[in-house]
Formats: structure tokens, C-alpha cells, sequence
């Protein structure tokens, strides 16, 4: 563990609308910077889903920087109330001192009539490890706005993965071992964040809890035969969601987990991850006849040392607090996820 001091100064004319949130990043970064255990090579600080943003007070005010916060300010997709994705914090660039360089999340916009058309560049751990650096060029101020506005998915997208994949390695490095029963079921490697102990099993099918009164968190595993890649659509893993976790998943009255389909459409999409295809569903849950609801995220792959689909969920229920950390946090786990070698492979008869 590294402990670095350094005298920050913030000029007289800094916006006093920043200047906690610059404090609160100083003393961050000032009182407790880690270092990487390799080389000696400092890592990125901040918390999560932190971004700086480089830009000087008249553009930030101005077309090119609102374009920019709308983007980054944006919902959270699949939350039961308005969160933004990103807590923001801009800053002169004069200020991006040795200091503030050690921030995890950083988009650093140029405009210039060097550049014939807008484009976007990243830096990966150019000033400390897992820390993503986003620089966005264009001609002139309405090139830029146009050209974060039409990849806000993109650019969104691209810093929340980060923080995902951030965030998964932090938690294998906390929990040391994959979960012991995923391996000997399911035939996968998968890392369940600290107090998700209580545990229900079926045939098939394992559901781990923290049972928070607070920011209550779950994961929940389940498996069946591949038989056809129409399983994977958006609509089967829906209806095979609403099966199996109605089924085992029950609340008061004798009610049942269900997709909330009328109250928000599940966002669905797929992608490769360590070679291995997934498709990703994202939405609400809620219980049948009880008030209770919240997000989950879903991935489905194949494993192909067993032939089975197996489906990882995680969702939170907690009415009384801010979702978007509580729910990256969890959905972390599903980036621990990974398929060992067939001969290494654990798995029960």
C-alpha cells in the first residue's frame, strides 16, 4: 500500500458548484492511492462510476460541454427511478495536476481545426493502472456536440464496462476462490461477492442471498440441455426467466418472480466475452401479488464441456436507497464468469 501526499491547490476562480466534489476527489486520491502489486505502478483512484471530464469553463458551459454532460448524465438503463450513469466532475485542464491524474474514468474533449473530422481515441492505464482515458477530437464546437450526442450509447457503454470489468477483478482479488458449487453443478467459475452466504438448491437451479434488510443482493444459477440456438432470443430467455424463478423464487400470498414487461421492456443484447457468446437480458423484476420489485441482469451462455445453457441472473430489492452502485457492484459477478479447460473442469455425476 501506497500512501502519497501532495499540496493540492484549487484557484480562487474555480466554480464553487465543484468545488466539493474536487475536494472530496483530492482527499481521495491524496490519503489513499494503492499501488498495483506488480512494478510498483500506481493505481486509479476515485470511486465508482466517477468521471472527470477536461474542459474549460466556457466550453463546458457552452454547446459543446452540455452535449457532453447530457451524455454522460444520462438514466441508468433498467432502474425503477431516474440515477445518472456517472457522477461528473469538471475541471480546467490547467488543473490535471499529477493528482488528479490518478482518477479512473477521464474523458479529455479537443477541438481544434487540426482534426478534419470528429473522432474518439482511448488510453488504457496511462497514468495508473485500470484507469480508461477517453479523448474525444473534432473541428469546431457543433461537430463535437453532434458527435457525442450520436455515440452516446457508445461512449456510455464503453466507460460502464470498464468499470464492470474494474470491478470483477477487484473481486476476485477479495474473494481468492471461485464458489465450490458453481464448479461442481454448473461446471463454471464464478466469484459471489462477501455475505451472499444463504442458500437455497434445487435440481439445477442455486440461489445465494445476502438477505439485507438494506440493499439486499442476489445471484441466482440455473442450467438446462442446449437443443436450439432460438433459446437465446429475447423473448425465450424471457419466458424461460418467468418459468423457472416463478417456480422457486416465491414471496408473500404465494406470489412469483416475474419480468415487469408492461412497466419496462427488458433490454436485450449479446456479446463475446473470453471467446464465449452470451446473450444479455436487463429489466425489472417484480413479485406477482406482492409490492416488491427492483433490476436484475441476466447472461446465458453454453457451456460446452456439458452441453447445458446455464443462465446467471443478479438482481437487488431495495426500495429505500440509490440503485446504480448497489447494482454494478453485483453485476460484476457476471464478468468473474469463465469456463475452465475440460480436463480441469469439477463437476458432480
Amino acid at each position: 500500500m501506497c500512501f502519497i501526499v501532495e499540496r493540492v491547490i484549487i484557484p480562487k476562480n474555480t466554480h464553487m458548484k465543484r468545488f466539493a466534489g474536487l475536494l472530496a476527489l483530492a482527499a481521495i486520491i491524496i490519503l489513499f492511492t494503492s499501488c498495483d502489486d506488480g512494478g510498483g505502478f500506481l493505481s486509479a483512484s476515485g470511486t465508482n462510476n466517477e468521471m472527470m471530464v477536461l474542459m474549460d469553463d466556457a466550453s463546458w458551459e457552452s454547446t459543446p460541454g452540455r452535449a457532453l454532460f447530457d451524455v454522460l448524465n444520462s438514466n441508468v438503463k433498467a432502474l425503477p427511478q431516474p440515477e445518472p450513469n456517472f457522477t461528473i466532475l469538471q475541471i480546467e485542464p490547467d488543473n490535471f495536476t499529477s493528482t488528479f491524474k490518478m482518477a479512473r474514468n477521464v474523458i479529455i474533449p479537443e477541438i481544434s481545426s487540426i482534426y478534419s473530422y470528429p473522432k474518439l481515441t482511448a488510453d488504457i492505464d496511462k497514468y495508473a493502472m485500470g484507469q480508461v482515458i477517453m479523448n474525444i477530437h473534432a473541428p469546431d464546437s457543433a461537430s463535437f456536440a453532434k458527435f457525442v450526442t450520436d455515440n452516446r450509447e457508445s461512449i456510455v457503454d464503453y466507460f460502464v464496462t470498464k468499470e464492470l470489468e474494474r470491478t470483477g477483478k477487484w473481486l476476485k482479488r477479495e474473494v481468492t476462490a471461485p464458489l465450490s458449487r458453481a464448479q461442481q453443478v454448473f461446471g463454471i467459475d464464478i466469484y459471489l461477492p462477501k455475505g451472499i452466504t444463504n442458500v437455497t438448491e434445487h435440481q439445477n437451479f442455486y440461489w445465494a442471498t445476502n438477505n439485507a434488510a438494506r440493499g439486499r443482493q442476489d445471484v441466482v444459477i440455473y442450467q438446462f440441455p442446449y437443443t436450439t440456438e432460438k433459446v437465446f432470443e429475447k423473448d425465450s430467455l424471457i419466458a424461460i426467466r418467468n418459468q423457472v424463478l416463478g417456480k422457486y423464487i416465491k414471496g408473500s400470498f404465494d406470489s412469483e418472480m416475474t419480468t415487469a414487461n408492461r412497466v419496462y421492456p427488458p433490454d436485450y443484447r449479446t456479446m463475446v466475452m473470453d471467446g464465449t457468446f452470451r446473450a444479455e437480458l436487463r429489466g425489472l423484476w417484480e413479485m406477482s401479488t406482492d409490492m416488491m420489485g427492483g433490476p436484475f441482469v441476466m447472461h446465458a451462455f453454453v457451456n460446452d464441456n456439458t452441453g447445458m445453457v446455464v443462465v446467471v441472473e443478479v438482481y437487488v430489492y431495495a426500495p429505500e436507497m440509490n440503485k446504480r452502485n448497489l447494482m454494478r457492484n453485483l453485476e460484476a459477478t457476471l464478468y468473474t464468469i469463465s469456463l475452465p479447460k475440460p480436463e480441469e473442469a469439477i463437476i458432480e455425476g
